[in-house]
């Protein structure tokens, strides 16, 4: 079976997720988006983030644009026990774009490959960058700068197969891909529109990629890499799921958890009855004991 990761994904990939998806099966998991300079900086939340010891198989994705502050970090990550680096040169967000990093490293191939140089050069771990094919449609770059960052150091590459402007919508560029792959001696792996085997097919298809990530088929279905893999849903009450989730979120956060449980819980409900009501009341209770209750009400009868 080829290679199935589960893409980083800001405010989603926490510890508490990631322990779900262990619970069906020894998976390649990535951090969220841990930023260097906050790290540099210690700040609590961040440091947090870097709470991976007791993890295996954990790539940490970093983002950033010192290479003082990313060059800090290393010695972290290995500390920890992460087994690779990835450089987030993907995210659209403008609060990145805005100092030059994420997918903003797009229009700055030099700066972009002088980083890769510096990581490389400072780590015994394994170095990816996941990216984009280009800013907008008319400025696909994705083949130059993908080679660009083989020459610098980097062991594979991790292709959002949608440029910067389109975000998250639209039908994903797998042809792009297909020539990032065929320019390349390192591995390429494909992200985007993946949610099943099907999908998986059809991208692996096209691009020829070694490897695949997937990121938004994941929410609500922490067992979606095991099904694809396996080719067999694993038998469960949704409901349970759902709460081990839910008490993974609250021992982690405290009584945060119970905000961020929120999202969570509306993407369990996905597909299911009265969605609309469930949510509705799920996102106004602020009582832990009810939002179980809850859960158990509306997804108690779902296997």
């Amino acid at each position: 079976m080829i290679p199935l990761i589960a893409a980083p994904m800001a405010g989603v990939t926490d510890k508490p997720f990631r322990q779900m998806i262990r619970h069906f099966g020894l998976h390649t998991l990535y951090t969220e988006m841990i930023a260097v300079e906050s790290l540099r900086r210690n700040h609590p939340a961040t440091r947090k983030m870097m709470d991976i010891w007791d993890e295996e198989n954990i790539i940490i994705q970093f983002v950033g644009i010192n290479q003082d502050s990313f060059i800090a970090a290393l010695p972290l990550a290995e500390e920890v026990g992460a087994v690779g680096i990835d450089i987030n040169m993907g995210c659209p967000v403008k609060k990145l774009i805005s100092n030059g990093s994420g997918s903003a490293l797009l229009k700055t191939p030099d700066v972009a490959a002088r980083l890769v140089e510096a990581v490389k050069k400072n780590t015994r771990l394994p170095v990816s960058v996941k990216m984009r094919i280009g800013w907008d449609t008319e400025h696909i770059n994705g083949v130059s700068f993908a080679k660009t960052l083989e020459s610098a150091g980097a062991d594979k590459i991790m292709v959002h197969a949608r440029t910067k402007s389109e975000g998250y919508a639209g039908i994903p560029h797998y042809d792009t891909v297909s020539e990032i792959k065929e320019n390349l001696h390192i591995p390429v792996f494909v992200n985007g529109n993946i949610t099943d085997l099907k999908s998986l097919k059809n991208a692996l298809d096209i691009t020829g990629a070694d490897g695949a990530l997937i990121g938004r088929g994941l929410l609500g279905k922490p067992w979606l890499l095991s099904e694809i893999e396996t080719g067999k849903k694993p038998i469960f009450n949704l409901a349970d799921i759902a709460l081990q989730h839910f008490e993974l979120l609250m021992n982690y956060y405290g009584k945060h958890g119970l905000f961020i449980a929120r999202k969570h819980l509306a993407w369990y409900m996905k597909g299911q009855k009265n969605v609309a009501e469930f949510c509705q009341r799920v996102y106004a209770e602020e009582n832990a004991d009810k939002v179980r209750q809850l859960i158990q009400q509306y997804l108690g009868g779902n296997a």
